[in-house]
């Protein structure tokens, strides 16, 4: 037999035996009787705490949001502060290289010539 037709006889329907769905229904049960795992009664919420929730997710989501919203904004606005103070920082590091260095990097102290008033006889 090739295995096409093994496989296409072990998947074939079944029908259940009499009987099997009120066996597992009966051993569902006394397991549970075992257990002591009977399930307990649902018991339906008040309808004033139904609408205590809604209103709550309704008034309370806007806000919610707004305030996400407002902390959103105020971190880009940070990150932006950030990013200018670097430029900032470049950007006098430049200035300073240009102007201070070039005072310092000279080999001798310049001399300031004696004005003709501070010149003595």
């Amino acid at each position: 037999m090739n295995p096409d037709a093994r496989l296409r006889r072990a998947l074939r329907q079944v029908d259940a035996p009499e009987g099997f769905a009120r066996r597992v229904r009966d051993q569902v049960t006394r397991e549970a009787r075992v257990r002591g795992a009977v399930a307990a009664p649902r018991r339906r919420l008040p309808w004033w705490l139904t609408v205590a929730a809604t209103l709550l997710a309704v008034i309370g989501g806007p806000l919610v949001y707004r305030e996400y919203d407002a902390r959103r904004e105020a971190l880009a606005a940070r990150a932006q502060v950030l990013v200018a103070l670097q430029i900032a920082s470049r950007e006098l590091n430049t200035v300073h290289r240009t102007v201070v260095r070039p005072i310092s990097d000279r080999s001798q102290p310049t001399r300031l010539e004696p004005s003709a008033k501070d010149a003595r006889p």
